[in-house]
């Protein structure tokens, strides 16, 4: 009896210790918090057991780019359908049997060009008739004047065999027209587009027979606001853009319609192309068009996407030391996918174009991109606060702080405003 209150009594103090040493490990870890440190006994953000000042903040990727200015053109934007300066459907200019084709589509051919014949045996027939009548009315015609000069013929008689004469020969100018129409020939130019008649097929004056248009001037008519067709005029540079292809094509405002569509409430603008130039143009080919209304020179534009709008102002990034700088700007005209910066930024700044809905003020960062060129690992993350020769006159610092030589990273400053005005 008295052993097993014993052995219940050591039950109890072991319990005892166990709660006294729990409530010393929890007061120990609270009085910790309380003067600030981690679990670790550091300060906050430590990594438990790490050294002093490394803390658990990731660096954040970003891109970025050195603003710099170039020229800011205000544009005014389209699209239609290209189409040949010049184009005919050449029709005969006479019913008949088809004798001969003598071009196929895609043939270059000049204005006068043979392009077809009829079966023209029963005209040339009628027309050597018609010049055996017109030689004889000539031959009565000389006989009657000279008999008129004797006084042996009077001269009414004299006058209607002259007119005899007269109506012989136009009719055998019209036999020799009929023969030559029984040529298809093609009034301007070009290229032939679509043949439409084969040999041995009866056509009439109503048949078209080719399609020949101007392949080397094109043309597109876009339709523009009126509230914006003031600023367009004859002569302003356009350029053309084609979906899937690189690079813009030059053209240019020939025409400006001087009405207004009152159904639309546009005006017709006329845009010419010189096609010979580049394979890639052809008719009836759907195509962009800016034209260009003005220029403005020595402007700082960014991608639209670089700023940020959710907040009270207008906002970009920039790299300083490492770290995002957060900077309220003004902004400008728009060009494209490029916005103008009135105010908040300077050439040589270093300003994230990628990765900056991630940021924060002063959050640290890691430059993976500058100026489209990829920053190499070794490289130290940061760029300089403000480089306004690039890359090439600052140098990119390493990690260990020793400087190296800026051509290992080939800045392109200016380059992406250039590609940016070649893209519209």
């Amino acid at each position: 009896m008295k052993r097993t209150c014993w052995m219940g009594s050591r039950r109890g103090l072991t319990g005892l210790l166990s709660v006294a040493v729990l409530a010393l490990g929890g007061c120990d870890l609270l009085e910790r918090a309380q003067n600030g440190g981690g679990p670790g006994g550091g300060p906050p953000g430590m990594m438990p057991g790490g050294p002093p000042g490394a803390t658990d903040q990731r660096q954040i990727p970003v891109a970025a780019e050195i603003a710099s200015p170039g020229d800011l053109q205000v544009l005014i934007r389209g699209s239609a359908n290209l189409r040949a300066r010049e184009q005919v459907e050449v029709l005969p200019k006479q019913g008949g049997i088809v004798a001969s084709v003598r071009v196929e589509e895609g043939a270059r051919v000049s204005a006068g060009q043979v392009l077809a014949t009829l079966d023209a045996e029963q005209w040339t027939l009628q027309a050597r008739q018609s010049e055996a009548r017109a030689q004889a009315a000539r031959d009565v015609a000389e006989r009657a004047r000279a008999l008129q000069a004797q006084g042996l013929m009077a001269d009414q008689e004299v006058e209607r065999l002259n007119s005899d004469a007269e109506v012989a020969a136009a009719d055998l100018e019209l036999a020799r027209l009929t023969v030559r129409n029984a040529s298809v020939v093609s009034p301007i130019s070009g290229t032939v587009t679509h043949r439409y008649i084969e040999r041995g097929q009866l056509v009439t004056s109503n048949t078209p027979a080719f399609a020949v248009a101007d392949l080397d001037r094109l043309e597109l008519q876009v339709a523009v606001p009126e509230r914006e067709a003031i600023r367009v005029q004859e002569g302003q540079p356009a350029r053309l853009r084609i979906e899937e292809a690189t690079g813009a094509i030059t053209a240019q405002v020939v025409r400006v319609r001087p009405v207004v569509d009152p159904g639309s409430g546009t005006v017709q603008v006329t845009v010419e192309v010189e096609a010979d130039r580049d394979s890639r143009l052809r008719p009836g080919q759907f195509v962009n068009v800016d034209i260009v209304t003005e220029t403005f020179a020595d402007r700082i534009t960014v991608p639209r996407t670089a700023v940020l709008v959710d907040g009270a102002a207008p906002r970009v990034y920039l790299v300083r030391g490492g770290q995002a700088q957060e900077q309220v700007v003004t902004l400008g005209l728009s060009q494209g996918d490029r916005v103008e910066i009135v105010e908040g930024l300077a050439a040589g700044d270093t300003v994230v174009v990628v990765g900056q809905a991630n940021l924060r003020n002063q959050a640290p960062i890691r430059l993976m991109e500058l100026n489209g060129q990829p920053v190499p690992e070794e490289l130290q993350v940061t760029a300089p606060e403000s480089a306004p020769s690039g890359l090439e006159s600052e140098g990119v610092r390493r990690r260990d702080g020793r400087e190296r030589p800026a051509g290992q990273v080939q800045g392109r400053q200016g380059g992406r405003a250039g590609q940016g005005n070649d893209r519209l």
